[in-house]
């Protein structure tokens, strides 16, 4: 049985395709993106199982292709455009025909195979304001209000997959995914905002210092192999009861941006950071948004039987390792 992974050379999906070869399933990557050096090294060993095909969700006749190719039976779909602020104005037209119409495209593929399974990633960002009403939000009582194109599209794709889940028989499940940090992350051309773990390794790995904002919001962090081993349960589960699930780290992560700092100088001797000081510019930025209300993961522990295995602590330990076994691809 194959798995179509879309957007499988981004940092989610890079994740989702190790996972899934882990567990020895076969794979098709799909992207736009060539898949980096580093993780053809890395999937070699399992790369039998792994067929990459350089493709847009966009191109109707590639997906079809795709889907006869392959004879794919599960799909998780996380090809999207990340945009801030600037790419908002400049290409709103391409964000939403990547991040819905691509959906739709990507829906269509799997009508007309008979698909099993497809989970649609979405995004936490789909909350919008509804993260300025304080207390938990819940996925079956909180309701979204997105603000930005970003949210918007989140939003609007994945209402619109189970929309047409319902009237095209499909078993579509959407997962808002909270913040996420960790291995492979990069610059992929189409996520404009990098995580803070992310540029800080960076000047850790250069030996330079960073100068961090004095404060940052609170922001429901997840590990990026939490992230991965989530979706893949959720697509693997027998008989899901929702069709809606949070994927977060759980709030364990508050205030743990220090340790991280931390972490690093000692596996960095040249490194050093501190605290931005009055009138200085700092060079690590925190994610522009406010902060954001808690996400409950309640729902996806109790139905589908998945727990976050890494606390921020495990999660440092084990990125250290990871960055230090790929400094190639952390430095390009």
């Amino acid at each position: 049985m194959t798995t179509l992974v879309t957007g499988g050379c981004g940092f989610v999906g890079l994740n989702i395709v190790e996972e899934l070869l882990k567990e020895d399933k076969d794979v098709v990557l799909y992207d736009r993106l060539q898949l980096p050096t580093s993780a053809q090294i890395s999937f070699r060993e399992r790369g039998a199982r792994l067929a990459t095909i350089i493709g847009d969700v966009k191109d109707v006749a590639a997906l079809k292709r795709v889907f006869q190719d392959f004879e794919i039976r599960h799909v998780i779909h996380a090809a999207a455009i990340t945009p801030g602020t600037d790419r908002e104005a400049r290409e709103p037209r391409e964000i939403v025909d990547v991040n819905v119409c691509g959906t739709i495209n990507v829906l269509e593929a799997c009508r007309n195979r008979g698909c099993e399974r497809i989970v649609y990633v979405s995004s936490g960002v789909a909350y919008g304001k509804a993260h300025d009403d304080g207390g938990v939000l819940r996925e079956d009582v909180s309701h979204p209000r997105p603000d930005n194109i970003n949210g918007i599209t989140k939003f609007a794709a994945e209402q619109i997959a189970l929309r047409l889940g319902a009237v095209w028989n499909l078993p579509v499940v959407c997962v808002r995914v909270g913040t996420v940090c960790g291995p492979w992350e990069f610059d992929t051309g189409v996520r404009d905002s990098l995580s803070v773990q992310l540029q800080v390794a960076r000047l850790a790995i250069r030996g330079e210092l960073a100068v961090v904002p004095a404060s940052e919001g609170w922001r429901d962090w997840i590990y990026s192999r939490d992230v991965a081993t989530g979706l893949v349960a959720v697509l693997q589960a027998r008989s899901p009861r929702y069709n809606m699930y949070h994927l977060t780290g759980g709030g364990a992560w508050h205030a743990s941006f220090v340790d991280w700092c931390e972490t690093l100088k000692r596996a960095f001797p040249k490194f050093s950071w501190r605290v931005v000081r009055s009138g200085e510019r700092p060079n690590v930025s925190f994610p522009r948004d406010r902060g954001r209300t808690p996400m409950d993961i309640g729902r996806i522990v109790k139905d589908i039987g998945f727990k976050p295995r890494f606390g921020p602590r495990e999660a440092h330990d084990d990125y250290i390792e990871w960055i230090q076994g790929h400094l190639d691809f952390m430095s390009a």
